[in-house]
């Protein structure tokens, strides 16, 4: 069953809503919260006016007690009224603070309290140590309520400063990690596309695994970039395999007299064992024969190298010794040069280290590189090789002719695609293109300095095989 595809706009929007979700349900508790507190606020500020109602009631019962007149009875008559209102207001609330019990001895009290002073008149005194008493009853309850509701307030205050830290840290621990992981996962995937990008600039096509298991517009893109990669390298392989058989068409001439030398030397001395053959000895016929079995030996080796440089197989990468690959390259060519009166010093030597590649085209590298030096020197020259470790981990080849030289505002684009200094229809620009190619798929690079009139040299840098591959073949 294929996997659901879930876009990256549709996975932000659904992480959007989530968080915005969580936002109502935190606006929504703490509106709550900020409801009840002010609630709350509202009891503490009626507890506070009925506590103050009282000291004032209690105030002038104290002055009515010592005489002082008889606007002090007016005026607890009038608190008395504000303690019942407050009372009537906020019974509720004093409730829930002191109990039903508590409030309900608090009115008994208020109204023994407030039938003192209805009943008091000169004839009829109050008895003072009943309105004391009773006085200090409402004074304490009031000033008891204060001291619970105070801690209450307190702890409301707590609840909604923690609760509002913890809620919003626990809202950033999860959907910021959820939020960075998806953003991260897009990033490390687009960072992966960007290197490929890169690495394809630079002919190396190699493609990028999708490893996250994802369906989205990202693994679409990397779909098709690989898809595109697949298609730029077997095009690249076509490309090496045409040169090549062009190649074989440059040099076939070339092969096809060297190989005609031995051929005519095995027919001649065929020739003399068959017409000789009762007169010649033992020994001289012995002599023929071996004369022809090397003769066999060299056209078969002839024909070898030609088979194995033209031989069509898939890349396929092995442990070589450097000069495994450029001495059968010179074989190819030997006739080539020698039309062309072009020498070849060979400096490179056996105990190099091993390098790590594909037989075939490391041989189309050094191949194009000889090709051009032969077509640089028309009236024939040198070709200068030589090999050396790099302390890099690298082996240096250099290939230098005593050609025309390249021009300094060419060298920047001789390895350009179909990019070529010689006249029309002697070049098609590719050779160097394939040869930059080959050499950065192998993980090495290339350098080339040039003089006019004096020659030009390349310089190609191979990697080392690992080193528990290095086993050097000579």
């Amino acid at each position: 069953m294929p996997k659901s595809r879930h876009t990256i706009r549709y996975r932000l929007l659904r992480l959007y809503c989530l968080s915005f979700a969580i936002i109502s349900l935190m606006i929504i508790a703490y509106s709550w919260q900020m409801l009840s507190f002010e609630k709350k606020m509202t009891n503490l500020e009626n507890v506070h006016a009925l506590f103050d109602n009282v000291l004032e009631m209690r105030r002038y019962e104290k002055n009515f007690l010592l005489h002082a007149g008889d606007s002090n009875l007016t005026k607890i008559i009038l608190y008395l009224k504000k303690v019942e209102g407050n009372v009537n207001e906020s019974g509720a609330s004093i409730s829930q603070i002191a109990g039903q019990a508590g409030l309900q001895h608090f009115r008994e009290a208020l109204q023994s309290y407030k039938a003192i002073f209805q009943h008091s008149s000169p004839t009829t005194p109050v008895n003072p140590g009943q309105v004391r008493l009773l006085g200090k009853i409402l004074a304490n309850f009031t000033e008891q309520l204060l001291s619970l509701q105070h801690p209450r307030i307190r702890h409301e205050l707590k609840l909604i400063f923690y609760s509002y830290i913890i809620v919003t840290g626990l809202f950033f621990l999860v959907i910021l990690p959820l939020f960075m992981i998806r953003v991260k996962n897009i990033l490390q995937r687009i960072s992966f596309l960007q290197k490929a990008i890169h690495d394809l600039a630079n002919d190396n096509f190699t493609p990028i695994p999708d490893s996250k298991g994802e369906n989205d517009e990202v693994s679409e893109l990397l779909l098709a970039f690989n898809k595109m990669a697949e298609e730029l390298n077997t095009k690249q392989n076509q490309l090496i395999r045409s040169r090549k058989l062009a190649a074989i068409g440059t040099f076939s001439s070339g092969v096809a007299h060297e190989l005609n030398n031995p051929l005519n030397n095995i027919s001649l001395s065929a020739d003399t064992l068959l017409e000789e053959y009762h007169t010649l000895s033992v020994e001289e016929s012995k002599e023929i024969l071996t004369d022809i079995m090397i003769q066999t030996e060299r056209a078969g080796k002839i024909v070898k190298n030609l088979l194995d440089f033209s031989r069509d197989k898939a890349p396929e990468t092995a442990t070589l010794n450097i000069r495994e690959v450029i001495n059968p390259t010179i074989d190819l060519i030997a006739n080539q040069l020698k039309i062309n009166s072009i020498w070849v010093e060979n400096y490179i030597p056996a105990d190099l280290p091993a390098i790590s590649g594909d037989l075939q085209q490391l041989q189309q590298v050094f191949l194009n590189l000889f090709l051009n030096s032969i077509q640089v020197m028309p009236d024939g020259g040198l070709i200068h090789l030589k090999a050396e470790e790099e302390p890099k981990g690298y082996i240096r080849v250099n290939v230098g002719d005593t050609g025309s030289g390249i021009a300094p505002e060419h060298i920047e684009h001789i390895f350009a695609p179909f990019y070529t200094t010689k006249e029309v229809g002697k070049g098609t620009g590719l050779g160097l293109s394939i040869v930059y190619g080959i050499i950065k798929k192998h993980g090495g690079y290339i350098k080339v300095k040039s003089k006019i009139n004096v020659g030009t040299t390349f310089s190609v840098y191979l990697p080392l095989a690992a080193a528990d591959q290095r086993k050097p073949r000579i």
